[in-house]
C-alpha cells in the first residue's frame, strides 16, 4: 500500500483558555468538571488524555506562543513578538525595520488612568476609529500604521529609520484597571533606537488620544452611555523574522477555521489556509455549530487536518465569569458531538486541546496544563472514563508539551517521517 493510501485525516478542537483551577462557586470544580459533556467525556473514555504544557510546566504563554507550537512551531527560534503576528492577521505588510505592536482600543480619564482596557469590549466603529488613525506622521518622519482587529483589538505600527522592538509600551496589564498609563521607555536606556521607538510610541499615543477623544463613533458612544475607545494601549513590540512553514515541511494541506483573526494570522504564517465567515466571531457569541459543519465539509474536500477554534472560554476566564465558561464548554461538546457523528472514525481522527490555562479567579493565563484529548479507533486508550483536569491527572499524556501532541497526530495521520533505516 502506498504512503498516501494510507495517510488519513485529523481534526483539532481548540478551546482557548480552557484550563482552570478548582472553583468554590463551582463546588471545588473547574468549569470542565462542572459542564454537562457527554461528548467529550466519551472522547476521554474511548481516547487518551492528559494535561498538557503549551511549552514547560509553570510557564504562562499568550494565545501567540500557544498556537505557534500546537502548529507545530518551535516558538523560542521562530517567535517574533505578538505585534508583528497580529498586523500580518490584520493585512499589514511588515517590512525590515518595522515595530509592530498588539494594542487594544481602552477608555482613560483626563490623568491617564486606564478605566477598561478594552473600552467596554467595543465591537462596532473600531474600523473609523482605526483609519482616522493610520497613516499619521510623527516629527521624525515615522509613519504610523493602524489596523482594526477582532472586537477591542488593533495592530499599531511604526515605520521608520532606526527602530527598535525593545521598549517597555504602554499597557498597565491585564485586571490593572486603576493604574496610569505606562510612559513609554527603552528596555536597555543606553539603546539609542528604543529610545526613539520610545518616543515615537508615546508621540502617537497622545496624538491618538486628541483625534479619538472627539471622533463621532466615541460621541455616539457616550450618548449611548458607552465607555469611548479613547486610547490604544500597546503591548507585544516585535519586529518580523522569517517562520518556516509546517504545511511545507510536512506535506499536509490545512485549513484553521476561527473567528479570532490573530489566531487566522498565525495560522497563514505557517502554511495554513484560514476560513472566516461574519458569524465565526472571537467573542462570547459565534456559531460554534457552523464551525462544526464547515470542518466536516472540509475534511470531505479532501484536507489531511481541519483545526476548529473557539475563542469564548478565553474570554470568560479574563472576565472571571465560570458559569459563562460552563455554557461554552457545553457549547463545544455539542460540536465534538455534531463532528463525531459526521466522519469516518477510522478514517478520522479527533484531538481537543487548549492554547494555555486561563483560570477564572487568576482572570489571566497561568504555567497550569491543558486539558488534552486524543482520540480515534486505533489510538491506545487509558483508563480516564470523564472529561476533566483532576480527571486527565490519571491519563497517558503527563509531562508532554503542545509540539508533542502536534508531532503524535501527525504520526497517526501518517505524515511523519522515519529517522534512521
Amino acid at each position: 500500500m502506498s504512503d498516501h493510501m494510507r495517510k488519513r485525516q485529523g481534526i483539532l478542537i481548540i478551546s482557548d483558555g480552557l484550563g482552570d483551577r478548582p472553583i468554590k462557586a463551582l463546588g471545588g470544580l473547574t468549569p470542565l468538571e462542572y459542564a454537562n459533556t457527554p461528548n467529550l467525556d466519551r472522547l476521554a473514555r474511548e481516547g487518551c488524555t492528559g494535561n498538557v504544557y503549551p511549552i514547560a510546566p509553570g510557564i504562562p504563554v499568550g494565545t501567540d506562543v500557544g498556537h505557534m507550537e500546537i502548529f507545530g512551531c518551535d516558538s523560542d527560534k521562530y517567535y517574533p513578538g505578538r505585534g508583528p503576528l497580529e498586523a500580518l492577521s490584520g493585512g499589514i505588510e511588515i517590512m525590515e525595520g518595522d515595530v509592530a505592536f498588539r494594542g487594544n482600543f481602552g477608555t482613560i480619564d483626563e490623568e491617564y488612568t486606564v478605566i477598561d482596557r478594552r473600552a467596554g469590549r467595543i465591537q462596532d466603529g473600531t474600523r473609523e476609529l482605526a483609519e482616522a488613525l493610520s497613516g499619521m506622521k510623527l516629527k521624525d518622519g515615522t509613519t504610523v500604521l493602524v489596523k482594526e482587529l477582532t472586537q477591542h483589538r488593533v495592530a499599531v505600527v511604526l515605520r521608520g529609520k532606526g527602530l527598535s522592538a525593545a521598549i517597555v509600551p504602554t499597557d498597565v496589564g491585564t485586571a490593572n484597571e486603576g493604574a496610569k498609563l505606562v510612559i513609554p521607555c527603552p528596555e536597555d536606556p543606553a539603546c539609542k533606537e528604543a529610545a526613539k521607538t520610545a518616543e515615537n510610541l508615546w508621540e502617537f499615543t497622545r496624538n491618538a488620544m486628541e483625534i479619538l477623544k472627539n471622533h463621532p463613533v466615541n460621541q455616539e458612544r457616550i450618548r449611548k452611555g458607552l465607555l469611548p475607545a479613547n486610547v490604544i494601549i500597546t503591548r507585544g513590540p516585535g519586529q518580523l523574522s522569517t517562520i518556516p512553514s509546517t504545511a511545507r515541511q510536512l506535506g499536509i494541506r490545512a485549513l484553521c477555521i476561527a473567528g479570532d483573526i490573530t489566531v487566522g494570522g498565525i495560522a497563514r504564517l505557517v502554511g495554513f489556509d484560514y476560513y472566516v465567515q461574519d458569524s465565526f466571531t472571537g467573542g462570547f457569541s459565534t456559531d460554534i455549530m457552523g464551525k462544526a459543519r464547515k470542518a466536516v465539509e472540509s475534511i470531505k474536500e479532501g484536507y489531511d487536518w481541519v483545526i476548529v477554534h473557539i475563542k469564548g472560554t478565553d474570554l470568560a476566564g479574563h472576565d472571571n465569569q465560570p458559569l459563562e465558561k460552563v455554557r461554552i464548554i457545553e457549547e463545544i461538546d455539542g460540536m465534538a458531538g455534531y463532528i463525531m457523528d459526521h466522519i469516518n472514525g477510522e478514517q478520522c481522527y479527533i484531538a481537543f486541546t487548549a492554547d494555555h490555562s486561563t483560570p477564572c479567579e487568576a482572570r489571566d493565563h497561568t504555567g497550569d496544563g491543558v486539558p488534552t484529548i486524543l482520540w480515534g479507533w486505533d489510538v491506545r486508550r487509558d483508563k480516564t472514563e470523564k472529561a476533566g483536569e483532576n480527571f486527565f491527572m490519571e491519563g497517558a499524556l503527563q509531562s508532554l508539551k503542545a509540539r508533542d501532541i502536534f508531532t503524535m497526530q501527525m504520526d497517526l495521520m501518517g505524515f511523519t517521517k522515519k529517522r534512521g533505516a
